[in-house]
């Protein structure tokens, strides 16, 4: 299969991907399972907390291994996620390559920003617990903000769930989704797509 990028013929990747079969049904179907309940857990367990960095840092101080259970578990579904965004692209992807690409694309590349964000808050957590909670908030507050290399992935951590969303949709990767149709008379009807 192929399509146009940018005035460019390149190969479908997501033909790749199924010819190949990887990730694999069973490897993509746990990960898109398992990941965003790791996700969810993690946010759980950060919640009695405010989310913000001198909220986190301090509640760190008091519970450790709350933060630090919430932190792995959240990160562990972060990471969990590539082979399930591979596994939804391909899908996509047999009816709406461009979605499936860029989507795809730009959900990897945020989880790549989001596992460099892991390490600089484990970074941050260390350092309450090597020196002070204060010490650590005023480190971070100081670096905040300083260019990295995957600062310029932030944006993809939100758009390309937005685009696998859109893609998803779009080929019906998700099956029929009933949707409310209002005619010109104003009388509302549920459609299937």
């Amino acid at each position: 299969m192929m399509f146009r990028t940018f005035g460019k013929t390149e190969q479908n990747f997501t033909s790749v991907i199924s010819a190949q079969g990887f990730p694999g049904r069973w490897a993509g179907g746990i990960a898109l399972i398992l990941g965003p309940v790791l996700l969810l857990a993690g946010t759980v367990l950060k919640f009695p907390f405010h989310f913000f960095f001198p909220a986190q840092l301090a509640a760190y101080e008091d519970h450790p291994a709350l933060l630090t259970a919430a932190y792995s578990t959240f990160n562990a579904g972060n990471v969990l996620l590539w082979p399930a965004v591979l596994a939804l692209a391909g899908l996509i992807g047999a009816r709406k390559p461009g979605w499936a690409l860029w989507g795809g694309i730009f959900a990897i590349f945020g989880l790549f920003a989001r596992a460099f964000h892991a390490g600089v808050d484990h970074l941050a957590f260390q350092l309450v617990r090597t020196g002070s909670v204060e010490m650590a908030t005023k480190t971070v507050a100081e670096s905040y903000g300083a260019f990295h290399i995957f600062s310029m992935f932030n944006l993809a951590i939100m758009l390309g769930w937005v685009v696998l969303a859109v893609g998803a949709y779009r080929s019906g990767t998700l099956g029929p989704l009933p949707f409310r149709r209002v005619s010109a008379d104003g009388r509302s009807s549920v459609r299937r797509a």
